[in-house]
């Protein structure tokens, strides 16, 4: 009776993972790799972000990425220090988007 009871409950935790709030992006960025500055919101994906080397201010990302969270809403880039800014893309290249914070 208690296995039914769980298996009822995770389809809400499920849906609870779109919630927009900034609890919710804190475990966006948790689960990005050890390597990225943070995650872009980018067409309801969550994707890792990278900071460019050429450019103090501006970051990159690929949406051939494996995305860190899917059906995400918004259009915001969640850094992993907390900071949660709208972004603008810059430039299209042949492999990566390069992104400036608004």
């Amino acid at each position: 009776m208690e296995d039914v009871d769980r298996y009822e409950e995770e389809p809400e935790n499920e849906g609870n993972d779109v919630d927009t709030g900034n609890e919710n992006y804190t475990s966006l960025v948790d689960k990005a790799p050890e390597w990225s500055v943070g995650v872009i919101l980018y067409n309801g994906n969550a994707y890792p972000l990278a900071k460019s080397k050429y450019r103090k201010s501006e970051y990159y990302f690929s949406p051939s990425w494996r995305p860190v969270a899917r059906n995400v809403s918004g259009e915001v880039v969640v850094l992993r220090d907390g900071k949660v800014s709208k972004y603008r893309i810059s430039r299209h290249g042949d492999k990566y988007l390069q992104v400036v914070l608004v």
